[in-house]
């Protein structure tokens, strides 16, 4: 295609790829997955027509590229495609090896022409991420072994599933994650699953071009009448209001209008979309005598044809449209009825891709789902669903997850369903050594650290994992409640490895130490070396080092990154217009330069993750110097930029998906300085319970070391219910990050509230 040969043609001869690009921008969009080609674009576009004419490699360069534009790029492979032959492959088309599969260099079309047979076999991910639902929906402790859960049984008019589906609140639902498929659904508010089977059909980039998709919805809602084609066929298109969707109604409005066969219908509706000029001639005598014959005037039966010739280029395939809604349906059944183990098992599924496990964790978030971290004792390799209720008991908790979004009132499982991590999460954690933690862990839960490091055996559960594991959280539960804290844990892991090297050794020599004989106990609180406390920035750097996310807390938590004026979630930019300019709050992730060869300059790029999601960010040359400080600080930043949805060689194809849209770099700040303009005043929340002299004089202290102009209000939640407001005359600070930080480390927790 026009721009992928000019930036190839580009590279080959030299050419910057920042000037190749922009050369290649000139080409136009004819419309969703058309491109202009060159020769077209020439005579459209004057910017593209007087670089050619003033500029002697420019004019080489479209030379060169209009010689090669139309022809075979590289050599692909159809990922699901599999061709049938009578004996051996070679003898009927030739083949080529890629890797071990063995390749037909026939395009698809031509394999059929030499007799093969081809088939397209379909692997989806969410058929297993069903399955994984319907077992944790199995286990689950208010479900008898005699009441299983089927979901191929589930109603197909279920109200909460379409309620689902109209809120256009999809996010992990099958096809329904783009922002274009849900805002259709938003618009279509289906409430049959006719409706969904139409959606699936229509949204693709033929159909969104030609007005079809709009049509659809305003015929469905009553705001456009819906167009009647002729007595003999109009009841097959009542499902589809008026609009001919599938390739089947194409078929079956000639076999009823113009008395084809099905056999002949089907050839027909191959003909129109092949769109030969001398077949469809013949097919139109053919259908117009055949409509003629049924009582069909020939002006009409010509206009019907003419209709369905057009239609015939954008329909679906209806069998593999309901076959797709069918799935469509089933996860937003699981999601509206079982939230929490249809995103339990979607983080099982995708639990090596960082970027949708984040999303995953923020939509759970948002329905009010409390996500654990990986537990030693509690853990599984994939993630689990755990309860806080018995059946008819009381709950073992006291809510139901911290409620951080607008939809944590969709939860109301009595039996408060969490989810954990699995430990196959953790990264360095082979399955060697997961496999030792869990046969260690069948003889009794791990009582503390040094338990744990005298049951498993050090050749398979090295260093790196204890590290892990504590940096994780993995050891809370045993460690916390007896005031061990993560950053002694770690200290202690040396002398950890050594009690298990030498538990090892005695095992192995068939002796038994004196102590082997009793019941274990845990360690005493002296074998944890001593240690300073991480504050949470710490805490959550080195989680998300061993986890890839942050799991107990994020970096913007202590900023109440909502007071921001304008600020936007990185996951809610997939909805917005192109060139949208946005401010994002978040951490940097992955920053790297790219420099192009022949002196084409630098870009950067890197990733920045907030609390919703994450958004790929784009740095031109002129900004890197000036921002890079601030890129690669580590700190808590907030970017303002444009938002762009990029053209790719892949993006030219017709049934290319949705883009992921990338934020366009303007400026860079660190989020405490931009917290600190909007900062008027501070409130600083305790217990009574923490309200001691003591603290209070650390307090004092912290205030003291950040002086500035905001006032501060120290608010003391008393036992009662109620608060004492104390004013603190003549404290002013500022609310930068060490601050904060001093304070979380003083008192465990968020305890600053910046107003």
């Amino acid at each position: 295609k026009a721009r992928s040969v000019i930036k190839d043609v580009a590279r080959a001869m030299g050419v910057p790829a920042n000037e190749a690009q922009k050369i290649a921008s000139l080409i136009p969009q004819k419309g969703p997955g058309q491109m202009y080609t060159i020769p077209e674009a020439l005579e459209i576009e004057p910017k593209l027509k007087a670089l050619v004419e003033s500029e002697p490699t420019v004019q080489e360069l479209i030379k060169q590229a209009r010689t090669l534009e139309g022809l075979t790029r590289h050599a692909g492979m159809h990922a699901a495609g599999v061709v049938i032959s009578e004996g051996p492959l070679w003898d009927h088309v030739p083949c080529f090896k890629n890797g071990e599969q063995l390749v037909t260099q026939y395009h698809k079309d031509d394999v059929e022409l030499a007799g093969l047979v081809k088939f397209d076999f379909l692997g989806l991910k969410t058929l297993t991420v069903i399955q994984i639902a319907v077992s944790l929906i199995n286990a689950r402790p208010d479900r008898g072994e005699g009441n299983p859960f089927d979901v191929s049984a589930i109603p197909m008019d279920d109200r909460d599933t379409f309620s689902l589906l109209q809120s256009g609140e999809t996010t992990g639902v099958f096809q329904l994650e783009s922002s274009g498929m849900q805002e259709l659904f938003k618009g279509l508010r289906p409430d049959a699953f006719e409706d969904i089977v139409a959606a699936v059909a229509l949204y693709r980039p033929g159909p969104l071009g030609t007005g079809m998709v709009k049509d659809f919805v305003d015929c469905k809602h009553g705001r456009q009448p819906i167009k009647k084609m002729h007595p003999l066929v109009d009841d097959i298109l009542v499902p589809t209001y008026g609009v001919i969707v599938y390739q089947e109604q194409v078929m079956q409005i000639a076999q009823r209008l113009a008395g084809y066969t099905l056999g002949g219908a089907d050839l027909l509706r191959r003909a129109m979309g092949k769109k030969k000029p001398e077949e469809m001639a013949k097919q139109k005598a053919t259908f117009v005598t055949g409509a003629e014959k049924l009582g069909v005037a020939t002006d009409k039966a010509e206009e019907i044809f003419s209709l369905l010739e057009y239609f015939a280029g954008y329909g679906f395939n209806k069998s593999h449209s309901a076959a797709y809604a069918l799935i469509t349906y089933q996860t937003a059944y699981l999601k509206a009825h079982y939230p929490v183990e249809f995103l339990c098992a979607l983080m099982t599924a995708d639990r090596d891709k960082i970027d949708k496990v984040v999303r995953i964790i923020a939509e759970g978030r948002a329905w009010g789902v409390e996500i654990l971290p990986p537990e030693v004792n509690e853990s599984k390799i994939d993630f689990t669903v755990v309860y806080g209720a018995p059946p008819g008991g009381k709950a073992n908790g006291a809510s139901n997850g911290k409620s951080l979004a607008r939809r944590s009132t969709r939860i109301k499982d009595p039996l408060l369903p969490k989810i954990r991590f699995g430990l196959g999460a953790i990264r360095g954690a082979g399955e060697s050594a997961l496999q030792a933690v869990l046969e260690a862990r069948s003889s009794g839960p791990f009582l503390d650290l040094f338990d744990f490091a005298q049951r498993v055996d050090p050749r398979r559960v090295n260093k790196g994992v204890f590290e892990a594991l504590v940096q994780s959280g993995a050891f809370d539960a045993s460690l916390l409640a007896r005031g061990i804290p993560r950053s002694r844990a770690f200290a202690a892991i040396d002398r950890a490895l050594e009690r298990s090297r030498s538990a090892t050794k005695d095992r192995e020599s068939g002796q038994m130490g004196l102590f082997a004989m009793v019941a274990p106990s845990a360690s005493r609180l002296d074998e944890y070396p001593p240690a300073e406390d991480w504050d949470l920035r710490e805490a959550l750097n080195r989680e998300k080092q061993s986890l890839g996310f942050y799991v107990s807390g994020h970096p913007l938590d202590r900023y109440g990154t909502e007071r921001i004026r304008d600020i936007e979630g990185a996951s809610s930019l997939a909805t917005m217009d192109p060139w949208s300019k946005v401010q994002v709050a978040g951490m940097v992730e992955g920053y790297r330069e790219r420099i192009f060869k022949g002196g084409g300059g630098k870009i950067a790029f890197f990733t920045l993750e907030d609390t919703s999601g994450r958004v790929e960010v784009k740095v031109r040359q002129n900004q890197i110097e000036t921002y890079a400080h601030v890129l690669t600080s580590g700190e808590p930043i907030v970017v303002s930029g444009k938002v762009s949805f990029p053209m790719t060689d892949d993006s030219e194809e017709a049934d290319a998906a949705p883009r992921e849209p990338t934020l366009l770099l303007d400026e860079a700040r660190f989020l405490a300085d931009v917290i600190k303009q909007d900062t008027k005043a501070i409130a600083i929340r305790l217990h009574e319970r923490k309200a001691r002299p003591d603290q209070l004089g650390k307090l004092g202290e912290v205030l003291r070391g950040s002086p500035g102009g905001c006032p501060v209000q120290l608010v003391i939640q008393l036992e009662s219910g109620s608060e004492a407001v104390l004013s603190l005359r003549g404290v002013r600070v500022e609310p930068n990050d060490g601050m904060l930080a001093r304070l979380e480390k003083l008192f465990g927790e968020k305890v600053a509230e910046l107003r």
